[in-house]
């Protein structure tokens, strides 16, 4: 009934033209609804779970900390059980102190905030003194979801990896729940190893974080807190564990008066999209028990943070825009670059009612279902399509096409092609000839037994103004996480200035790592923007086709350079919510 409700009140906006009903039956549906409707699976699968903040008025709290505690305690367990909801307590030291330092780190105009990235350093203190290691968090956390569960965050170095995702609940502006999602790497290293602190140093560790437009040597500065920290129960929510509780107080020196206190709790291990009851019941505990029960004890002007500790420790209010809603951006658009039709179609690539034949090796890969790369088949030109995925052919003989036994001059690279030489599929026939994002060659090199990516295509990159290094990398990491390449080592990914746009091609071109495949006559130039790695996908072997190309597939070009010796990249491990294990 409810849902026939909201669907008649946007009908009625739609027919009369009033915005305003429509908002109003938007803000009507729970948070969870909302964000289920913006975000439709796959996007959230890896989200595993939710953790909902609320900020606390240090000025309401009295004694110390420890005591504050205990006070929050008593008074959220009261007003649980008036609304209905169970509460549970530790047996043993449910207000045992947690005590440690965290330090979040920026540059001095908070590049890497707007960057879409935050970094936290943790020192727990061990029988009363800072440990020898600290914990060294990264995340990802934009505007929009799909651009955060994108970001690859893999580590290189340091122990006790954990890769993570969850959506994170708190009162907004107006009152309103409010959600982002956030995807966050954590790892563990000594105290020594971080060096200057400057972004060259944790880039060392987390290479994505040397993608993001900094220079190397940018300099972080510090917000640092003394931490006390508590977790004396959980919270008892429908369909799930009960929801671990964390209470922490930040002060400015160790053993100092807290400036901010908050309340936390949450849950993970579980898929976003099918646990409706759980996230209903989380929302309702917020709205009823804290922003409703406890409003008292509430941060003054809490819903400028959201809920969000670092928000407030670095003054990053959230900004509600006033005027209309400008147009709709697709973030694939930044990730992949804008979609647009091929530059040309060869003769021989349609039929005579003009439809582009579909290379019968197509492979659309995913997650579920990851393509499976065969060196027999070598090489292989990848698209991304409109829906941000990634589709894989190799250079088949194409049934309608020619072979040229003299051979042939390819005008769209200036290639001599060898006699024996065969018309194949080309990128266009991975998309029946219809629009695609930036676009490239998967190329075996037989010296170094590895796959290099480039973008080398005439019809989705060359010429095209929205082709950036940035967009090549963001391609080459999600083929990595949905192709499996069978054993092999993937090599460096390559950004071919021949395929690039004009601009960027002149500013690349004076690049300190500009190479050659021949340094003397200077022949196609290219910048390494991203090293090799071992892959640790393993996919399903593939059903065997019939074949129906009428010759082998080619021997693969030679890369544009030797590529470096892959690095062991860390196992990555199924991304899940903290269970509250990281209230920020």
């Amino acid at each position: 009934m409810h849902r026939k409700v909201v669907s008649g009140l946007l009908a009625a906006a739609v027919l009369l033209g009033c915005t305003g009903i429509a908002v109003a039956a938007e803000e009507a549906r729970p948070l969870y609804v909302q964000t289920i409707a913006k975000y439709r699976a796959p996007v959230l699968d890896d989200v595993g779970g939710r953790e909902y903040k609320f900020l606390i008025d240090p000025a309401k709290m009295k004694g110390k900390p420890e005591d504050a505690f205990k006070d929050v305690w008593k008074k959220v367990n009261a007003a649980a059980v008036k609304n209905g909801f169970a509460m549970t307590e530790k047996d043993k030291s449910p207000f045992k102190l947690e005590l440690a330092t965290k330090e979040y780190l920026d540059t001095a105009e908070q590049a890497l905030f707007k960057a879409g990235y935050q970094i936290r350093v943790t020192n727990k203190f061990v029988d009363g003194k800072p440990d020898t290691s600290v914990a060294v968090n990264v995340k990802c956390v934009k505007e929009d979801a799909r651009l955060a569960m994108a970001a690859p965050l893999a580590v290189k170095g340091g122990s006790k990896v954990k890769i993570e995702a969850e959506g994170n609940v708190g009162i907004g502006p107006g009152g309103q729940l409010r959600e982002y999602v956030e995807k966050g790497l954590t790892f563990t290293v000594g105290v020594d190893e971080l060096g200057k602190m400057n972004l060259a140093d944790f880039g060392k560790f987390v290479p994505e974080l040397m993608t993001l437009g900094l220079p190397a040597d940018a300099a972080f500065v510090g917000k640092k807190a003394y931490t006390y920290r508590v977790k004396p129960g959980a919270v008892v929510l429908p369909g799930t564990d009960p929801c671990g509780v964390s209470m922490e107080a930040f002060a400015e020196k160790e053993g100092g008066t807290p400036y901010l206190y908050d309340f936390s709790y949450g849950y993970g291990d579980l898929y976003f999209y099918d646990i409706a009851q759980v996230h209903a019941a989380g929302e309702q505990f917020l709205l009823k028990v804290l922003h409703g029960d406890l409003a008292a004890i509430a941060m003054p002007e809490s819903e400028k943070w959201g809920g969000s500790k670092v928000r407030k420790v670095w003054n990053r209010p959230i900004v509600v825009s006033a005027g209309p809603a400008g147009p709709v951006v697709d973030p694939l658009d930044q990730l992949y670059g804008l979609p647009s039709q091929p530059a040309y179609i060869k003769h021989y690539e349609a039929t005579r009612d003009g439809k582009v034949l579909i290379n019968p090796y197509l492979q659309v890969a995913t997650k579920e279902f990851p393509a499976i790369l065969d060196v027999k088949m070598a090489p292989f030109n990848w698209v991304i399509d409109l829906e941000g995925r990634v589709t894989i052919i190799p250079e088949a003989a194409h049934p309608l096409g020619r072979t040229y036994e003299k051979g042939f001059f390819r005008p769209e690279d200036q290639s001599t092609r060898k006699p024996g030489t065969r018309e194949n599929f080309g990128h266009v026939s991975s998309l029946a000839g219809g629009p695609g994002r930036i676009s490239g060659e998967i190329l075996y090199d037989k010296e170094s037994k590895s796959y290099t990516v480039n973008n080398k295509s005439g019809r989705y990159s060359k010429h095209n103004k929205d082709r950036t290094p940035q967009q090549l990398v963001n391609a080459a990491n999600l083929v990595r996480q949905v192709v499996d390449p069978a054993g092999v080592a993937w090599g460096p990914v390559m950004y071919l200035l021949e395929y690039a746009p004009a601009d960027i091609r002149e500013e690349q071109m004076k690049n300190p790592n500009l190479a050659y495949d021949d340094e003397k006559k200077k022949s196609r130039p290219h910048v390494v923007v991203m090293q090799g790695a071992v892959s640790t996908l393993k996919a399903d072997p593939p059903i065997a086709a019939a074949p129906v190309v009428v010759a082998e597939a080619p021997k693969a070009d030679k890369p544009a350079a030797a590529p470096a010796a892959p690095a062991e990249p860390a196992k990555p491990k199924k991304a899940k919510a903290a269970h509250n294990d990281d209230p920020s």
